[in-house]
């Protein structure tokens, strides 16, 4: 556009720019970021009375058109482009009192928050205040005890206060023989005498069971042997050292993932390194693993890890074998199992090496055994990776017992941004274990009719079917698990939650298809709890009317079934509980 065009459209339209400049407001519309500092809205005029808004006269404004075309320019500018990309008071006071909370005298907000939490509204919905009581009642029932043995305090107690060494016990015969250790039976020979005095049985007087490492190429120092070994210790409640050890190498092993106490998991009371010791039958079962100064073929080292555990009637397998077994034992042992692996998922550890052999079984409860995982050898339990670990090679171990490794893992190939997820991998396991425990035999082992599954390539159609006997539910939830797609199971704790519900919960929820409110499920929960903390204590009793040593007089059901019961309220979650009945309900 030429200047005379400019010029004629000044000329034509100069008269109503001035008009809207003369009849501007300066103290309501001219605001600058200095004017913000004290804002005060001025009063409306009402009728009878005149604003106190000064208003530009119309002659100073003709007078000084340039002057005012200046200024007004010069106030749009600030109005619409520095206060853009200046903080407002308001912006600056949020910043202050944001910096004031995280990095200054928080205390007047968190009086707030603790009012807010008093009074129940504010902050915390309904729901949420539901799932504190959860939380309580999961406070609640984990001071409870987690053993079976009544011996078991005693030992705690001797293994706190007294150094542990191999001159200490008492081994007697061997009781299992693996690739990688030994187990044999013993006593402390401390209490030897006062476990004869008690029963002269041969249980007794073998009250533990202490696993020997066999050590071919690690070299004999305390330290070397547990970080080469350390998930075989995953559950140990307690180390002891017999050797010098530097107390940085002591904090370097205290930041391995250790598994809090659980009902389902080994009882392991203490782990320590020693020097191999010539034990019974030694030279027949494991003649190469021992140092060259017991036989000179050996090929092992001198020094070895020991861990000292409870010791514990059978394995799974050898129970389920000939044996009649009553329904709810078996349902009873499946929970179990599942319970375990809840605990491990939870704490950020696969077992990798689930099978009916590292299944260990007290039967002191004629009916309702108690079932615990235990060889962790091969367990992953990293706090860097979690449950899923980066599989960039073949070398990458997968675990142990490929018959039994999940779809998910076996199949999976290396690759650089290739992981192995194993959240689910045990779980599955679990329902290959579940024929075993209600049929007797293992489909990916082999069935009597010849027919082997192979979890590689295998078919969900072609699984067996499970018992007549065998409640749906159970059936429904062991097909689930079993399903190729991780994607498509239940996590473990839900899967264990509807084993529970089965056993526990009201029959009019299984049978409706309506889904209890929240209240329903906590006013249960809390029923639950006030039956383990009051009727669950009595194992400490003695039974006068029988006469075996281990038998200890409950309520209305089994001490198992307590610690059944108490290993769910101890996770209980209105969450989880709901869809696990979810999961009854849509089946």
């Amino acid at each position: 556009m030429s200047i005379r065009a400019i010029s004629t459209c000044l000329f034509r339209h100069g008269q109503t720019i001035v008009r809207n400049i003369c009849r501007r407001n300066y103290n309501q519309n001219s605001r600058n970021i200095g004017d913000k500092i004290n804002v005060r809205q001025a009063a409306s005029p009402t009728s009878g009375q005149l604003s106190n808004t000064a208003i530009v006269p119309r002659n100073f404004a003709l007078r000084n058109v340039g002057l005012q075309f200046s200024i007004h320019a010069r106030r749009i500018f600030v109005d619409n482009v520095l206060n853009r990309v200046t903080n407002s008071l308001a912006s600056q006071l949020r910043k202050k009192a944001a910096r004031g909370i995280l990095f200054g005298n928080s205390a007047p907000f968190l009086a707030f928050v603790g009012v807010s939490l008093a009074s129940g509204t504010g902050i915390i919905t309904k729901e949420e205040e539901l799932e504190g009581v959860c939380w309580e009642i999961r406070e609640a029932i984990s001071k409870f005890k987690w053993t079976v043995d009544k011996d078991a305090d005693i030992y705690d107690a001797k293994f706190e206060t007294e150094s542990v060494t191999v001159n200490d016990l008492d081994f007697g015969q061997p009781i299992a023989k693996g690739a990688n250790a030994v187990v044999y039976e013993a006593g402390l020979k401390s209490a030897e005498s006062d476990s004869c005095k008690k029963d002269d049985s041969y249980q007794i007087k073998y009250p533990l069971a202490v696993k020997m490492m066999f050590n071919y190429d690690i070299q004999s120092n305390a330290m070397s042997i547990l970080q080469a070994m350390h998930k075989e210790i995953l559950p140990a409640r307690l180390y002891t050292n017999n050797t010098s050890v530097n107390s940085w190498e002591m904090d370097l092993l205290k930041t391995r993932i250790h598994l809090p106490l659980h009902p389902n998991i080994v009882t392991m009371f203490c782990v320590f390194t020693d020097y191999v010791p010539d034990l019974i039958g030694n030279r027949g079962l494991y003649p190469a693993a021992l140092p060259s100064r017991i036989c000179p073929e050996g090929e092992g080292r001198n020094m070895s890890l020991f861990l000292v555990m409870k010791r514990y009637n059978c394995t799974l397998q050898e129970y389920c074998k000939g044996k009649d077994i009553s329904l709810r034992s078996k349902i009873l042992l499946f929970t179990q199992l599942l319970e375990g692996i809840a605990h491990l998922n939870i704490h950020g550890v696969a077992h990798r090496d689930l099978k009916s052999d590292n299944l260990l079984l007290d039967t002191s409860e004629k009916n309702a055994p108690v079932l615990v995982i235990t060889d962790f050898g091969c367990s992953l339990a990293d706090k860097n990776y979690g449950l899923t670990l980066p599989y960039p090679v073949y070398d990458i171990d997968k675990g142990g017992n490929t018959a039994l490794m999940a779809p998910e893992i076996i199949s999976q190939k290396p690759g650089t941004f290739s992981f192995l997820n194993y959240s689910k991998s045990d779980l599955w396991t679990a329902g290959t274990i579940a024929y075993e425990i209600f049929v007797g035999e293992n489909p990916f082992y082999g069935l009597s009719n010849g027919k082997r599954l192979r979890s590689v390539d295998y078919h969900e159609h072609k699984l067996p079917s499970l018992p007549e006997d065998v409640p749906h539910v159970v059936k429904m939830l062991v097909k689930n698990i079993l399903k190729r797609n991780p994607k498509k199971r239940l996590n473990a704790e839900v899967a264990a939650n509807v084993m529970q519900l089965h056993l526990w919960a009201p029959s009019a929820w299984l049978n409706n298809k309506k889904i209890p409110t929240s209240a329903e499920i906590l006013q249960w929960l809390l029923c639950l709890t006030t039956k383990v903390l009051c009727e669950g204590r009595l194992y400490n009793l003695p039974d006068s009317n029988s006469s075996a040593g281990h038998t200890y007089k409950h309520g209305r059901r089994t001490y198992p079934e307590y610690l059944l019961i108490a290993s769910f309220l101890r996770r209980a979650r209105l969450s989880t509980i709901r869809s696990s009945l979810m999961f009854i309900h849509d089946g």
